[in-house]
């Protein structure tokens, strides 16, 4: 592999000119359409670069030293690197609005989709996948943080029971609360008659809050109540959805399929590395997580670990009411078509927030 001396991370530098930058742009996106190696020879003529044969060369040389391409051998073409796809992300993507129809589209998707956790997030990820062709992700708020209309429970089996809580805007969501205990459904009868009384919205950090004032100060046939509803609460701000093992996490089914049939993940090392960004969620939640930190869209390059450096992650936040923050993303191949995915990520968070905001 040539150009492997004197590389600078591309975090750490600078395009040295204009011509440097737009030789680059026009590598990465004829790799992103083609999928192959870029040669220099036909550059000139489908970019309108005004420069000879041998001073584009020298230009592509010079980002090989910079990390920012990559050549197989002499007489190949040149492919980004990681670090080439961070630099073209951050530095050179430009990103339009996004057309009428395709915000109608999303709008109308998400807006009739039914009222729970399960169809609201699930349609918003299939939504992704199929305008994106690739795979649409969605990382549900943090249920502590959601502003609740509404909270109950019901009684599964021992020590097992079901909190359903119904959010400010309609959104329905299951959590499976394990306790030390068990209740039977007169005593949660009595817990859901003292979480009707109070004033809604209210989020399950208010109720425990409130809880904890209560209990100490009183010394009442109620405070068995309160300890009882105060554990409930707790459980419930801290038991995964009950409907699946990836707590928070909607990864659509055919979008996953489709990323696996991609060209780019066809030899057998690329998909033992779709498998392992599957199996092992951990990192995709983590990177979710630092998104929603954030106030824009991010490109993540690699985004599941070790292994994983042919994925990269599209993500933006979304805000739910009562200070709640979720991510929506679209999962693909390194050379995904930044320019349209990214408004589409962009807007569906738009809808999502909209949506938990009503």
């Amino acid at each position: 592999m040539t150009g492997a001396r004197n590389r600078q991370p591309a975090a750490e530098q600078a395009f040295v000119n204009d011509r440097q930058k737009r030789i680059f742009e026009a590598v990465v996106l004829d790799y992103i359409r083609t999928g192959e190696p870029v040669a220099s020879g036909n550059l000139a003529e489908r970019h309108s670069i005004d420069l000879s044969p041998a001073s584009i060369r020298k230009v592509l040389h010079e980002l090989e030293e910079l990390g920012l391409l990559t050549q197989a051998h002499q007489s190949a073409g040149r492919t980004p690197t990681e670090e080439g796809f961070r630099a073209y992300a951050d530095d050179i993507l430009e990103v339009g609005r996004l057309p009428a129809g395709l915000r109608s589209q999303i709008q109308k998707e998400l807006l009739n989709a039914d009222f729970s956790a399960e169809s609201v997030f699930g349609v918003c990820s299939r939504a992704l996948s199929k305008l994106t062709s690739h795979m649409g992700v969605v990382m549900a708020p943090s249920v502590s943080e959601l502003a609740l209309r509404k909270l109950y429970f019901v009684r599964l089996g021992a020590s097992q029971h079901l909190a359903v809580l119904l959010t400010r805007n309609g959104v329905i969501q299951n959590r499976v609360v394990l306790t030390p205990q068990d209740f039977s459904q007169e005593e949660l009868n009595e817990v859901n008659v003292f979480l009707e009384s109070l004033e809604s919205p209210f989020t399950l950090e208010e109720v425990r809050a409130r809880l904890m004032k209560d209990m100490n100060e009183s010394r009442s046939e109620f405070e068995l109540i309160f300890r009882r509803a105060f554990l409930l609460a707790s459980g419930a701000s801290e038991a995964p959805p009950a409907q699946g093992e990836d707590p928070g996490i909607y990864m659509d089914g055919e979008g996953r399929q489709r990323l696996m049939d991609h060209p780019d993940f066809k030899d057998a090392e690329a998909m033992r590395t779709l498998y392992r960004a599957f199996e092992d969620k951990r990192r995709l939640v983590e990177l979710l997580n630092e998104v929603t930190g954030g106030g824009r869209v991010r490109v993540v390059i690699g985004p599941s670990g070790e292994g994983a450096d042919g994925l990269a992650l599209v993500a933006s936040p979304y805000r739910a009411s009562g200070g709640g923050a979720g991510a929506v993303g679209v999962l693909g191949p390194r050379r995904l078509n930044y320019s349209e995915i990214v408004p589409v990520v962009d807007y569906a968070a738009q809808v999502l927030s909209a949506l938990f905001r009503m």
